[in-house]
């Protein structure tokens, strides 16, 4: 994984255009003080996340515009920031899926993806202070709430968001009046689901979403 923290970063610094030719297995082997074997692993790591693509006796080229979803998670965790404005751009896709499998959990749930939900904001309530526990309860909160959809494709793909994201959501819950209100919201959007108000479900959770997207977005525009 180290040698993969390095190649996405040079990678990705060099602009290449789409298809673009990149360095040879040798020249980053030489460039990374890497052996070809450990080069041609790291390689492997990013073809699969489709963020190159590699030809045979033709070289290695650049396929960053087919990454997979997986490619983001990879971005966040060794700390390289989207290319242009795609952070925002995630951000809206995950609200647009969210709002979807909101409804559909009106529709689908049941018992047990109650019970383990209302498990998660039990659990909510004795980790305030724990910042860093109470970014794992919001992946899981959120996710059992797609995962009451039935639909494990799109629990995936939420998922992929949530893990992305745990960094900046364990800063957002450092604040205990922040976790606190984001319990209230949490318990609110429960209710619905359980009630199967689907359009009450779906305005809680955009204001809960909206909220935490709009306090980011101020703590940047006053960086």
């Amino acid at each position: 994984m180290d040698l993969v923290a390095q190649l996405v970063p040079f990678l990705l610094s060099r602009a290449y255009a789409p298809h673009e030719r990149a360095p040879s297995e040798r020249e980053l082997a030489e460039r990374f003080g890497a052996s070809r074997t450990q080069v041609r692993e790291a390689l492997s790591v990013l073809e699969a996340l489709r963020l190159i693509e590699r030809r045979p006796k033709s070289g290695v080229y650049m396929t960053v515009e087919s990454a997979s979803i997986e490619a983001l998670r990879l971005f966040a965790e060794i700390g390289v920031p989207l290319p242009g404005d795609e952070g925002g751009q995630a951000a809206e896709v995950r609200r647009i899926q969210e709002r979807e499998a909101v409804r559909l959990a009106c529709r689908r749930h049941r018992p047990e993806d109650v019970e383990a939900l209302r498990r998660c904001l039990a659990e909510w309530e004795g980790a305030l202070g724990d910042a860093a526990q109470l970014a794992e309860l919001d992946r899981v909160f959120h996710c059992g709430i797609v995962r009451a959809t039935q639909n494990t494709v799109l629990l995936r793909l939420v998922n992929v968001f949530y893990l992305m994201t745990r960094e900046r959501r364990t800063v957002y819950f450092g604040d205990v009046a922040r976790a606190q209100q984001s319990l209230r919201e949490h318990r609110e959007i429960l209710d619905a689901v359980v009630t199967r108000d689907e359009e009450r479900a779906v305005r809680l959770l955009d204001a809960h979403v909206s909220g935490a997207d709009s306090y980011w977005k101020d703590l940047v525009a006053s960086a």
